[in-house]
């Protein structure tokens, strides 16, 4: 894992050189032992309970959370036509 991070780095480094966006490069990463708050800092990160919750193991597999600005006007228009 230690040697992962520098080849990162390079990558993002090479991708934003060139301006392009070709390979989605995880901007954030949280990584921990089990039940050690890994979920609750992305819910944090993003001011939302969105994950399961529970005892023992529960969101167990890789996470992708991707988020996407509405502007507000649009999100009231879309709202009011679904009713």
């Amino acid at each position: 894992m230690e040697a992962l991070i520098p080849v990162i780095n390079k990558l993002q480094d090479v991708f934003n050189t060139a301006g392009t966006d070709i390979i989605q490069l995880p901007q954030i990463a949280v990584v921990g032992t089990q039940s050690s708050g890994k979920s609750s800092v992305l819910e944090s990160l993003v001011g939302r309970d969105l994950l399961p919750r529970g005892t023992g193991v529960v969101t167990r597999r890789p996470l992708i959370l991707q988020l996407v600005h509405v502007d507000p006007e649009e999100r009231r228009k879309t709202h009011q036509e679904n009713g």
